[in-house]
């Protein structure tokens, strides 16, 4: 008999009677011996059978850690339960919380207490489930390592107790005002608060945009009685005008614009396609998805809008010879859509938004397609307010400043008079999530918390209102900035109680739950009065053309700057000139010609005293005059991926009463010098076959399978016929519903832990995307026509990748998708060379994941890919083996719509669809069925899952 060696400390494999191993039997199961761990001369006392399952038996029910093999003993490590777990909360089973980000509604993804994923609301009736690019990265600066973590004072850390009791000392000995700064705030209870403490205190609550459309809420103000942005319903125009206007781009309610466009660029919406025109001075992304797209100056845009009013006011085209036949089409396009149409512009001039509104008026579209709402407690920004206020505090004015939330050292333009502003006040304090060049002028920074750890609410569009919760408790020693408020100014209570009790009347679980309400009596649709448009005329005639170049900034996917430290958007391709990781200068193909200019090359931008250098980006459909420049980048704080990349372009804003963004009178001239700029969009390409198959709104409807060319060839197949029994997984994308936004790449990012590789990485063609857009020109690269099409993994039926893989690492699944086995996979990257879509990523090296915050974002459905492994797109797997596994939990049959892909569930515009082609009921079913369906590369009889649908244009 061989019993337990004590000295070994390890389990003897012996022979044993059916006496011993009862004994044990026993002890095993009794409840008394299952809270203690086996001591040595228990062990000594035990025998055990020389049989596998005898040994299992006890090593599953025994609490101690000893080793199973060689003599080195292995640490004990204990799990923790929750301590006080809460009935909902489960181990592996994702918990949703409704909130609101960057003003749209969405919902929240936990797993095990950690924020991981963004999905739109579709409660909310707005954003009908939509989010963007800036929604879905939001889960990435919640864990930025970067982010402030404790209250300081002059650059010292201080306890909250004692920052709240120094600043409320030196506010009680201040002369002058108090002023509190703060962005645009569509938050009610937040403006409540404000108004409160400015009533108690003498002081000021001023609203300051850095990219502001302050001109539209002054015209506004004084059309419609009330201080507030215009909504537009772009479902209901039949014709749709845009005078440099990115509305679909990182405009604000860019999401809700989409979502309602791209409803009416279904060929099958009860009214028909709408029909798009643009007018601008460069390739916007708006742009890119127009019907007709005509490339005008900054100076050219006024003067077509006054052309056009002048048309409608029955006196003629105005316009300069240049512009006449623009303003033609215009005229007549909209002349026969009256009540049915929308005229908008960006341009941030109050005699610009004095024409769009008078010619808005004239064509009835005020209470149609457009409102103006007077909504209680919220806080638009004025440009004028921000200038007075520096006046005044250079004056001696001031005693104290709030800077709350918003980031003027970096992002307003004269900061020479901000400095010396600065120096004049005695109080300055910042809230801010991250670090930030204002935070580093102010003796007080209070870090506040990131939107996914508060509350707040929000009105999102009429009298929607939309609630704003934590989804996990704050990962440092930050506070909302509201709490911080209330805490100095002495109101009582704590914030989520003050705004709980400001809507007293709500069915409060209900509320959180669903995210939105409708508040009925909160906002009220506005008409408009009188507008006289002849002074607004008159000062525009004045306008001339300067005898430079016209200098133009705009945003792109960072904003203002605020999430410029956010590398999932910095990696994300831009929709148009598909850079990544900088900003550069946008130079037309004519004047790069005539300047010798080319990609890459660094030159030096000049307006007045100011001047930054740049990498030029040749883009077609700029006009030859102008040259664009994107706001946000150049960041000296707010952390190491925004510090210092690119160039601060915020010195070439001036104020004329508003904020302009764009010049007449610049430079531009070469350095000498090279720069990289690493995009993406030659690294898989597939130009020169029929890739993108396009036709016109009329085309179609006397043919619906116009823009399908006849077969060349005929199909041979090799390949035995697959088993197609039970669920058979397919997608398909409606190109005319798609506009190239990208927010499908940072949702697959944030889905499938898709790594962030940098900016050389991707000039040496190493990025890891799952999936692309495709941008295609077609026409006068003055004015071409632009086509975008996602391409991701094709999931071919005669997948050509499956036949070269010399270890069976991509397989044909029985539910039709192409799987990737990363344990099988040896790098041979035969699969890849072999994909004629390019689809395929290749891991180079072990990405950095060093950061233990940033790694909180991850998903933990998904694995994690090393060096030397092949992956590609996988449909979500992970998706569809959740929502079968709901439907088997729930007795039911899965139904259409169960299962939603990341990019389709993100999609703003609805162009994606995915599901079961087995299912003759499902909306793939329907879109596989349709005449203007067609596969990439058919020729080659690979027999992809992913379809798409003709693009249509209304020309």
């Amino acid at each position: 008999m061989s019993t337990i060696d004590k000295n070994e400390k390890k389990v003897g494999l012996g022979s044993s009677t059916s006496e011993y191993w009862q004994d044990v039997e026993n002890k095993v199961l009794d409840k008394k011996f299952l809270s203690q761990e086996f001591s040595d001369d228990e062990f000594d006392s035990f025998s055990v059978k020389k049989n596998r399952r005898s040994f299992l038996k006890i090593m599953g029910f025994s609490v101690s850690a000893l080793p199973l093999t060689g003599c080195i003993k292995i640490p004990v490590k204990k799990a923790l339960p929750y301590l006080n777990k809460q009935d909902h909360t489960y181990p592996g089973v994702p918990n949703w919380y409704a909130s609101t980000l960057e003003g749209v509604p969405v919902l929240v993804k936990t797993r095990e207490g950690r924020p991981i994923k963004v999905e739109g609301n579709e409660k909310s009736e707005s954003f009908a489930g939509g989010a963007g690019a800036r929604q879905q990265a939001s889960i990435l600066s919640l864990y930025d390592s970067s982010r402030l973590r404790e209250p300081t004072i002059g650059g010292k850390e201080e306890s909250w107790e004692t920052f709240d009791k120094k600043l409320a000392n030196e506010l009680a000995a201040l002369s002058g005002d108090v002023v509190f700064v703060t962005p645009t705030l569509k938050s009610p209870t937040e403006v409540r608060l404000l108004k409160e403490i400015v009533g108690k205190f003498d002081g000021k609550h001023i609203a300051y945009d850095s990219v502001s459309s302050s001109a539209e809420a002054d015209v506004n103000e004084k059309v419609f009685g009330t201080r507030n942005y215009a909504e537009y319903d772009f479902e209901k125009a039949n014709v749709v005008v845009s005078i440099g206007s990115d509305f679909l781009g990182n405009r604000r309610d860019a999401v809700a614009h989409a979502k309602a466009y791209s409803k009416r660029r279904d060929v099958n919406h009860a009214q028909g396609m709408n029909k798009h025109f643009q007018v601008e001075e460069r390739m916007s992304h708006t742009g890119s998805n127009a019907d007709y797209r005509f490339t005008r100056s900054h100076a050219d845009q006024k003067d077509i809008l006054l052309g056009l009013l002048s048309a409608l006011q029955g006196g003629g085209h105005t316009s300069s010879s240049d512009n006449k036949d623009v303003v033609a089409q215009l005229f007549l396009a909209l002349s026969k859509n009256k009540g049915q149409s929308i005229v908008i512009s960006d341009i941030n001039e109050v005699e610009v938004q004095t024409v769009v509104a008078k010619i808005n008026s004239l064509l009835g579209n005020f209470g149609e397609t457009i409102n103006v709402y007077n909504v209680n407690n919220i806080k638009v920004a004025k440009d004028s307010d921000f200038q007075s206020l520096l006046t005044d505090a250079k004056a001696g004015k001031v005693g104290a400043i709030f800077f709350l939330n918003v980031n003027p050292v970096y992002d307003f333009h004269n900061q020479k008079l901000l400095d010396e502003a600065l120096r004049a006040v005695k109080v300055t304090v910042t809230t801010t999530v991250s670090p930030s060049e204002t935070a580093s002028r102010t003796k007080y920074v209070a870090p506040t918390n990131h939107a996914l750890e508060s509350w707040s609410d929000t009105v999102v569009r009429g009298n929607e209102l939309s609630l704003t919760q934590p989804t996990i408790q704050p990962l440092f020693g930050t506070r909302m900035w509201t709490e911080t408020l209330m805490s100095v100014f002495k109101v009582e209570g704590d914030f989520y109680g003050y705004m709980k009790r400001g809507w007293g009347d709500f069915n409060w679980n209900k509320v959180l739950h669903d995210g939105v309400v409708k508040v009925e009596s909160l906002a009220t649709a506005q008409s408009a009065g009188s507008i006289d448009a002849s002074s607004a005329v008159a000062t525009l005639k004045k306008y001339k053309k300067g005898s430079g170049l016209n200098i133009t900034t705009y945003i792109k996917a960072v904003g203002n700057g605020d999430m410029a430290n956010n590398p999932w958007l910095q990696e994300m391709p831009d929709p148009i000139t598909k850079a990544t990781w900088d900003n550069y200068a946008m130079v037309s193909p004519a004047y790069a010609k005539e300047n010798d200019i080319t990609l890459g090359d660094i030159v030096e931008i000049k307006v007045g005293d100011t001047s930054i250098s740049l990498p030029a980006i040749v883009q077609p459909g700029t006009d030859k005059n102008t040259v664009a420049v994107a706001l946000g980048y150049g960041r000296e704080s707010g952390g190491k991926v925004a510090k210092k990349l690119g160039a601060n372009a915020f010195p070439f804003v001036h104020f004329d009463g508003s904020f302009h963004y764009a010049h007449n009178y610049g430079t531009v001239k070469k350095t000498g010098k090279k720069g990289v700029v690493a995009q993406t969009q030659t690294h898989h390409s597939m130009e020169g076959r029929d890739i993108v198959r396009e036709a016109t709104f009329s085309e179609y409807l006397n043919n619906n399978k116009a823009g399908h060319p006849k077969p060349k060839v005929k199909m041979v197949n090799i390949y035995p016929e697959h088993n197609k029994d039970g669920h058979q997984w397919a997608m398909s994308v409606n190109l005319s519903q798609c506009t190239g936004c990208s927010a499908c790449i940072v949702s697959c990012n944030a889905e499938n832990n898709i790594p962030v590789v940098g900016k050389q990485e991707v000039a040496n063609r190493r990025e890891m995307h799952w999936m692309r857009i495709d941008r295609y020109y077609k026409g006068d690269e003055n004015q071409p026509e632009v086509m975008h099409q996602p391409m991701l993994c094709q999931h071919c039926e005669n997948a050509p990748c499956e036949n070269v893989c010399p270890v069976l690492a991509t397989v044909h699944s029985s539910d039709g998708l192409n799987q990737q086995v990363y344990n099988r996979c040896v790098g041979t990257r035969y699969c890849a060379n072999n994909c004629p879509y390019k689809v395929r990523r290749f891991n180079w090296f072990n990405y950095d994941r060093s950061d233990k915050i940033q790694k909180m974002a991850l998903n933990p459905d998904v694995g994690v890919r090393t060096r030397g492994i092949m992956e590609k797109c996988s449909m979500c797997i992970q998706r569809i083996q959740e929502g079968k596994l709901t439907a088997k939990r729930e007795r039911r049959a899965l139904k259409d719509g169960d299962i939603k892909t990341a990019c389709q569930q993100s999609c703003p515009s609805d162009a994606i669809v995915f599901g079961d082609m087995n299912d003759e009921n499902s909306k793939i079913s329907k879109y596989l069925g349709d005449e203007r369906n067609y596969t990439v590369l058919t020729e080659l009889n690979i027999r992809p899952r992913v379809s798409y649908l003709t693009k249509i244009r209304n020309k």
